[in-house]
């Protein structure tokens, strides 16, 4: 065989990878899509989502507390908009070809990239105790103080809606949240497959 038809068969066969990473790229991408948008939808209409961003006249549709919002008692400033840097981070996840492995049929390993729980507490500090996390100590152990929260208009309070009482039952509290989230968007994606080789 001449060097110019070894060479015409190379490129072929390296034309028809190429071809083949596309094909299965894109319909990764478009799977991946479809899991991305899912997740945020869950997350935009998740009621600890939309009762947060609703502010500090909330109505408490979580059912969490027997008076008062969710804004109020975790204590965030009247101005704050705890919810919007979880949105812009999860929005932020992609996905990418980490690399191909020689076997039959061809198959690609991906990589998601979107941020760890760690890197999410790290966005959701709580207001009132210094390297906290409200979604942490949400998710986790629950937020603490829950007997002494009272919903009264104030202006001394950071929410302007709600003020610790002197004396009251203890109690946490504890909503499943953005981690249950993420735990069915991992489901989906390993439910990603790509077309056959």
């Amino acid at each position: 065989m001449s060097n110019t038809s070894l060479n015409r068969i190379i490129h072929k066969q390296l034309k028809q990878s190429k071809l083949v990473k596309n094909t299965i790229r894109i319909t990764m991408e478009k799977q991946f899509k479809i899991a991305h948008t899912k997740l945020m939808h869950d997350f935009n209409s998740h009621k600890v989502t939309r009762e947060l961003e609703a502010g500090p006249s909330a109505e408490n549709i979580t059912g969490s507390l027997r008076e008062g919002n969710l804004f109020g008692f975790i204590g965030f400033d009247e101005s704050h908009d705890p919810i919007a840097p979880l949105r812009k981070s999860l929005a932020s996840a992609n996905i990418l070809i980490h690399k191909r492995i020689n076997s039959q049929p061809i198959a690609f390993v991906y990589k998601v990239h979107i941020a760890s729980m760690r890197e999410l507490h790290k966005l959701t500090p709580l207001p009132w105790a210094k390297g906290a996390s409200w979604l942490q100590e949400l998710e986790g152990r629950g937020i603490p103080n829950l007997g002494q929260y009272r919903f009264k208009d104030s202006q001394s309070s950071r929410s302007g809606a709600g003020i610790q009482a002197d004396v009251g039952e203890g109690g946490r509290l504890k909503i499943e949240y953005l981690e249950t989230l993420l735990k069915k968007f991992e489901k989906d994606l390993n439910q990603i497959r790509g077309t056959k080789a």
